[in-house]
């Protein structure tokens, strides 16, 4: 076997990391959380999108960088700030994602589009394409909790 071979197969054996998600009860269903680092080359922004009032704006990843399948999505998962009323803190998001120069990491909800395949283990599907940066109390929530 030779160098190339060996630490290929080295790679493949390699478990990768589980992601944690953070199960929230809502008042009707329960919440999926969870922490997701943009990296820059996997992931770029939607610039016919751009930043929209309420601070709205979104983040496409390719499918294969996502941590949750995605069985019915083609492409790219589309990580989707919702709208709210202070923009401030969307926007600096918004521009240091743009410069693209480092990893950011952010609190994505799975919810409304996830499905529960597993309750002991908790493996999630995704139903479409897209997940939403989580919001409370009317704004980007950067927490789990």
């Amino acid at each position: 076997m030779d160098l190339f071979s060996y630490f290929l197969g080295f790679i493949l054996v390699v478990p990768t990391a589980l992601q944690e998600i953070t199960v929230n009860s809502g008042k009707y269903a329960d919440y999926f959380h969870m922490h997701y680092e943009l990296v820059p080359g996997q992931y770029s922004i939607n610039l016919d999108y751009g930043f929209n009032q309420g601070g709205q704006f979104e983040v496409l990843v390719p499918k294969e960088y996502f941590p949750i399948p995605a069985p019915e999505c083609n492409k790219n998962i589309i990580i989707r700030m919702p709208f709210s009323v202070n923009e401030n803190r969307k926007k600096v998001l918004y521009d240091n994602l743009l410069r693209a120069t480092e990893k950011t990491t952010v609190t994505l909800e799975l919810n409304p589009y996830v499905n529960v395949i597993n309750e002991e283990s908790l493996k999630l599907e995704l139903q479409y394409c897209n997940v939403f940066f989580r919001h409370k109390n009317g704004d980007y929530h950067d927490s789990l909790q």
